[in-house]
C-alpha cells in the first residue's frame, strides 16, 4: 500500500498531518485531530491485508475519561497460581473458560464489574445472525456459520431458551429485489442454509404488517434469537460447576513480562501468575494488550442504542424484520459499521428496535441520547408503520468493541508466547462464541502442552445447566405441583412478568454469588416489565437482603456505589 499517497489524501480532506510507521504486524499513525469521527475514517484508510491498524492520533481538547475501577481492595488472589487466567467476562471470557474445563485445568476468570454480562455482551439485541451480511471470508463469517450451526445444542445444555425464527429482509424496490441475487448466490456459497427470496405474495402471507409496500423480501432461516446475558451467565454458572473460579470485583492493573510471556498479573484483589492468559476484555482488549507489551491493534469504541417494547403493544409484526437497502445504499449492503438491525422479536415474547452505530471515544459511555432514539424509532417504525412511541417502555446503549480491519482477533501472540487475544468481538459475536470458544481453547492447551504441561481431559466435565424454572409459562397443573413442593412459587413479586418469589431466590442462589437488584432482573426478568421496576424493586431489596443477610441500607442496583437505600426515614437528617 501506497501510505504516501493516502497520507496526501488524508491531508486534503480532513486537513490532519499523519505520521505513518509500521512494522511486520501493524500500521501505526500518529497526528491530531479536532473530529472523532475523522479520527476514525482515517484510521480505515490504512486498513491493509494483512496488518492491523494502531491509531495513536489524538483528539484535540479530548480529555480521556478514567476507567470506571472497583473499589475493593482485598488479598483474596494474592499469590495463587493458575493454568490459564481468562480476562473478561462477556460472552467471549465466559465461553472460553467453560470450554478450557473440558480439561483438567486451573481456570480463573477475573470480571471488574459486580456481574458477568455487564459490557456489549449484556446490552445487545440478541440475534443469532445467519452471515448474508459478510462478504468475504474473514473470522466473521468462518466462525458465525458455525457458530450458528450449533447454537441450538449448546443452548439445550445450558438451559437457554433459544428461537430460530428467521429473517425476512423487506424490499420497496424490484430493483433491490433482482440485486438481492447475489447474496442468495453468496449465502450458498458460504453454506448459509435456505436464504431465498421471497415475491409479494410470500413475504406478504408470512409477515401481513408489510403487505401494503414490501415487494418481497430476502430470507435467512437460520437467524434465531437469545437472550445475550442469560446465555453469558450460563456459560460462566457452567463453568463453575465444572471447577472454574470466577472473581467478580477484580480489574487488571498491570502486569510483568519477563523472558516473553507474562509472568505476573497485578489486580485489586492480589497479584497472582498463570502459565497462559486469555484477553477476552472487550472494549479494553488493546489497553490490557499494551499491559502485556503486545500492543499492536486498536479498538475504537461504536455505541448503539436499542428501544424495548411493551410486551403488549398493539402492531407489532409476527417475525424479526429489518428493511433491506435502498437504491443509494445497495453499493454498501454488507459493508456497514452495523448490521442494520430491525424489528427484532425477543426470547422473551416483546420486541427490540435498533441498534444504531456512533463511533465514540469514550470505550464505556453507555448513554442514550434523544437523537439516537430518534433516529432508531424512526428508521425502523418505517418497516411496521403502526408502530408508536408509547409502545417503548426502555432503551438502552451497549459499546462494541471493533478493530479499524472490523474483524475478530484470535490468535496467539506472536511476542507474548503465552497470550492468546481474542479481540475485536462485535456483531456477529454472540453469534460467532460457540464456536470460537472451542477453538480458543484448543490453542490455550496447544501451548500448554508445548510448555511441557501434562493436560488431561476432565472426564468429570457436565455439560449441563439444569434450566431455571419459569413459572409463568407452566401450565395450571404443573405451576400447582411446583407451589405445593415450595409456596414462594405462589408469591408474585413482580406483577408486569409475573415473577415469583421463588425464582428470585433461586436467581440469589446462583453459583457466581452475584446478590444485587440488576444480577436478579439479567436473570429472571423481574422489573424489565411496563413499570420497570417501580413496584417491585422495594421488595427485591429487602428479599436480597434478607437472603445474604445484610442490612437493607448495603443492599446495590449492580457495582458497588449503587445503593438502593441510604438509611431509614428517621434517621434522615435535612
Amino acid at each position: 500500500m501506497n501510505f504516501d499517497k493516502i497520507v496526501k489524501q488524508v491531508k486534503k480532506l480532513y486537513g490532519v498531518d499523519v505520521t505513518v510507521k509500521e512494522d511486520e504486524r501493524s500500521v501505526f499513525l500518529a497526528g491530531r485531530c479536532d473530529n472523532w469521527a475523522d479520527v476514525v475514517a482515517i484510521g480505515k484508510m490504512f486498513v491493509t491485508e494483512g496488518k492491523h491498524v494502531v491509531n495513536d492520533i489524538v483528539l484535540n481538547g479530548y480529555v480521556e475519561q478514567p476507567e470506571r475501577l472497583p473499589q475493593l481492595r482485598d488479598n483474596a488472589l494474592d499469590g495463587t497460581q493458575w493454568d490459564v487466567v481468562v480476562i473478561g467476562g462477556g460472552i467471549s471470557g465466559c465461553a472460553v473458560a467453560r470450554e478450557l474445563m473440558r480439561y483438567d485445568l486451573k481456570v480463573l476468570l477475573v470480571e471488574k464489574h459486580s456481574d458477568v454480562a455487564r459490557g456489549a455482551s449484556g446490552a445487545n439485541d440478541g440475534m443469532v445472525h445467519a452471515g448474508i451480511d459478510l462478504k468475504h471470508q474473514c473470522l466473521k463469517l468462518k466462525y458465525g456459520v458455525a457458530g450458528n450451526a450449533i447454537y441450538g445444542d449448546v443452548c439445550k445444555e445450558l438451559g437457554v431458551e433459544f428461537r430460530r425464527s428467521g429473517q425476512y429482509v423487506i424490499f420497496d424496490s424490484r430493483l433491490i429485489r433482482f440485486f438481492a441475487k447475489g447474496t442468495v448466490k453468496r449465502a450458498s456459497k458460504h453454506g448459509i442454509p435456505g436464504v431465498r427470496i421471497l415475491n409479494k405474495k410470500e413475504i406478504a402471507q408470512a409477515e401481513p404488517s408489510v403487505k401494503d409496500f414490501a415487494v418481497g423480501a430476502l430470507y435467512a432461516p437460520s437467524t434465531g434469537y437469545v437472550s445475550p446475558y442469560q446465555l453469558t451467565i450460563a456459560y460462566a454458572e457452567n463453568a463453575v460447576q465444572n471447577g472454574a473460579v470466577v472473581s467478580l470485583d477484580t480489574a487488571v492493573s498491570q502486569m510483568d513480562v519477563a523472558d516473553g510471556k507474562v509472568a505476573r498479573i497485578y489486580t485489586n484483589r492480589g497479584s497472582f501468575t498463570a502459565r497462559c492468559v486469555v484477553n477476552c476484555a472487550g472494549v479494553f482488549a488493546d489497553k490490557i494488550a499494551a499491559m502485556a507489551q503486545d500492543r499492536y491493534f486498536s479498538i475504537h469504541p461504536r455505541r448503539g442504542t436499542d428501544l424495548i417494547l411493551d410486551l403488549n403493544a398493539a402492531g407489532v409484526p409476527v417475525q424479526t424484520i429489518s428493511m433491506g437497502p435502498s437504491l443509494k445504499s445497495v453499493n454498501k449492503f454488507g459493508k456497514g459499521s452495523t448490521k442494520g438491525g430491525g424489528v427484532i422479536r425477543t426470547v422473551d415474547g416483546n420486541y427490540l428496535l435498533g441498534p444504531d452505530a456512533v463511533e465514540i471515544p469514550d470505550r464505556e459511555d453507555t448513554s442514550t441520547s434523544m437523537e439516537s432514539m430518534n433516529n432508531v424509532f424512526g428508521k425502523h417504525s418505517g418497516v411496521c408503520p403502526t408502530l408508536k412511541r408509547s409502545d417503548v417502555i426502555a432503551y438502552f446503549s451497549g459499546v462494541r468493541a471493533p478493530t479499524y480491519e472490523e474483524d475478530f482477533i484470535i490468535e496467539r501472540s506472536s511476542k507474548v508466547a503465552n497470550l492468546v487475544h481474542v479481540a475485536g468481538i462485535q456483531s456477529p459475536g454472540i453469534t460467532a462464541a460457540p464456536a470460537f470458544s472451542k477453538d480458543v481453547a484448543a490453542t490455550v492447551v496447544e501451548y500448554l502442552r508445548s510448555a511441557g504441561a501434562e493436560v488431561r481431559p476432565n472426564d468429570n466435565f457436565d455439560p449441563i445447566r439444569p434450566r431455571p424454572v419459569k413459572a409463568s409459562v407452566l401450565s395450571d397443573e404443573e405451576r400447582d405441583r411446583l407451589i405445593k413442593s415450595d409456596p414462594d412459587y405462589g408469591t408474585i413479586i413482580c406483577r408486569c412478568e409475573q415473577i415469583s418469589l421463588g425464582e428470585i431466590k433461586r436467581a440469589l442462589r446462583n453459583p457466581l454469588g452475584v446478590m444485587t437488584v440488576d444480577g436478579v432482573k439479567r436473570r429472571v426478568r423481574a422489573g424489565m416489565g411496563r413499570c420497570q421496576g417501580g413496584f417491585c424493586m422495594p421488595l427485591i431489596t429487602k428479599i436480597i437482603a434478607e437472603e445474604s443477610g445484610r442490612d437493607i441500607t448495603q443492599v446495590t442496583k449492580d457495582d458497588e456505589g449503587s445503593n438502593i437505600a441510604v438509611g431509614k426515614i428517621k434517621e434522615v437528617q435535612a
